[in-house]
Formats: C-alpha cells, structure tokens, sequence
C-alpha cells in the first residue's frame, strides 16, 4: 500500500477571524465565562484545550495586578484583559473548590460536573461550537506565536507534539537554523 506524505494543514484560523474571535472572547459579556478565558488563552496564547482543561487553581499566581499560569515549569504572563478574565475563572473555581473539597482532591480551575474531574474536552468543543467558536475546537489550530518561537519552545508552551510544533514552525516558514550560532556570538 502506497504511503501517503502528509499535506501541509488547510484550515488554520484567518488572522482577521482570530482578531475578531479574541475580541469576542475578551468582551463579550454574554458568552459563558468558561468559555471566554479558554477561547482567549487558545486564541492569543495557542495552548490546546485539552492541556487548560489541565489547570489547577495552583496553576494560576497572582501578584498584584499580574496573573501567570503555571506550564511545565515555566511561567506565562498573561496580557491585562486575559488577566482579568482568569481572576474571575479562579474566583469561581476556588468557590466551587471550597463547597467540594470533599468530593475532590484536587482544585481544578474548570472543575466538571463531577468535580473529582476537570470539564470534559468534547463538552467545550460542543460548546464552542454552539457558541460560533467552533474554529477553536480544530486540532491543527496553529498558534500566533508559531512564527516568533523555536519548536522545541513552542511544544513545551502549547502542551503539543514536537512534530506538531515543527509542522507550525515549518507551515508558517520560520527557518531556526541560525539560532544556535546567534546565540553563540550573544555570549
């Protein structure tokens, strides 16, 4: 049987459909609030549903007026707005948390309706796409950053496959190579 080579990805987002999506995210007061924090960190931030659906109330710091999200290790600063829509996600969580401790042990950011468990992954995509967000729940949905970071950088970030990562890297034509010797002349 011939082999097929894989094509290069058709249906990334449009980067006007992306801008108009974020905004709708970040200021759409009627849209669920679920909803908007993970539409925005999968618009802005490219991390996958899957992988925010992963987040611990832990997995949010605050500091003063800056919010972060603990990923693998390293820490994501989100921009004011997103922020701000986060604050809110871990202030529900952390009520959800205190009136469930007893039924879970770990504090889940979007706690599910069994909340042992984290919001089930295909309830969001359905939601979104009930929401007009369907173009968020595509698995081959290609990050704005994948042009400004290497590979390696990028998996690690978004919670993909380092061949994914490369297919992004590669699909928008950002060549790496002279990374290495750029970095050898900083020192």
């Amino acid at each position: 049987m011939p082999i097929r080579s894989p094509e290069d990805p058709a249906t990334f987002i449009e980067d006007d459909d992306r801008v108009e999506q974020l905004r709708r995210c970040v200021n759409d007061a009627t849209l669920p609030l679920d909803v908007r924090v993970i539409g925005s960190l999968v618009l802005l931030m490219g991390l996958q549903v899957t992988r925010i659906l992963e987040l611990t109330i832990d997995d949010v710091v605050v500091q003063d007026s800056a919010v972060q999200l603990k990923l693998d290790g390293g820490f994501l600063k989100l921009p004011p707005r997103l922020a701000h829509l986060v604050r809110q996600q871990l202030h529900h969580a952390e009520d959800v948390w205190e009136s469930n401790r007893a039924a879970s042990t770990i504090p889940w950011l979007f706690a599910g309706l069994n909340p042992a468990r984290p919001i089930q992954s295909q309830y969001i995509y359905l939601k979104l796409r009930r929401l007009g967000l369907g173009d968020l729940a595509r698995p081959q949905h290609c990050p704005p950053c994948a042009g400004s970071r290497r590979a390696s950088i990028l998996a690690a970030l978004t919670g993909t496959s380092i061949d994914n990562a490369m297919d992004w890297t590669n699909f928008v034509k950002c060549d790496w190579t002279g990374y290495i010797s750029s970095r050898r002349s900083d020192s």
